[in-house]
């Protein structure tokens, strides 16, 4: 068998969308037609020329510890909570207390995204003019990535 010929088998999956936080609530929102999309609200987008936008249905700091969240950019939580999602889907069950040993060659990710850690960029630099460089957060760069 070539490289290029493998046979792939979709053992878990997992999603966190504007539709639903998890696989389950977003399949049903599109069964059902649903749009994730919502009105942008408040004096922030006043000036914007467009009010719209299609917002996460679940907030990853309800979700994820906080001491692991203020490591990662918003995008990145978002992928560790559907990458949660899909090995629990994949009926991983390690012992309390032990991590189960998996061979990296057997097991794969697909991640998707428009444009990850653009909030932590934005957000590093208005510190930066703020506040200086001095007061930039050293994990900037691997949120980034």
């Amino acid at each position: 068998m070539s490289p290029t010929n493998r046979t792939v088998v979709v053992t878990g999956i997992g999603a966190t969308t504007p539709l639903g936080g998890d696989t389950a609530s977003t399949w049903e929102g599109l069964l059902a037609g649903r749009s994730g999309v919502k009105p942008l609200e408040g004096d922030r987008f006043a000036d914007m020329p467009v009010r719209i936008a299609a917002p996460a249905a679940v907030d990853p700091g309800e979700v994820l510890p906080r001491p692991l969240a203020r490591k990662l950019d918003r995008s990145a939580q978002f992928a560790l909570i559907a990458a949660r999602e899909a090995w629990a889907d994949a009926g991983y069950t390690a012992p309390a207390g032990e991590d189960e040993k998996v061979r990296p060659e057997r097991l794969g990710s697909v991640i998707a995204s428009g444009i990850g850690g653009v909030t932590t960029l934005l957000d590093q630099y208005d510190v930066l003019k703020e506040k200086g460089v001095r007061r930039v957060s050293p994990h900037t760069v691997p949120m980034l990535m």
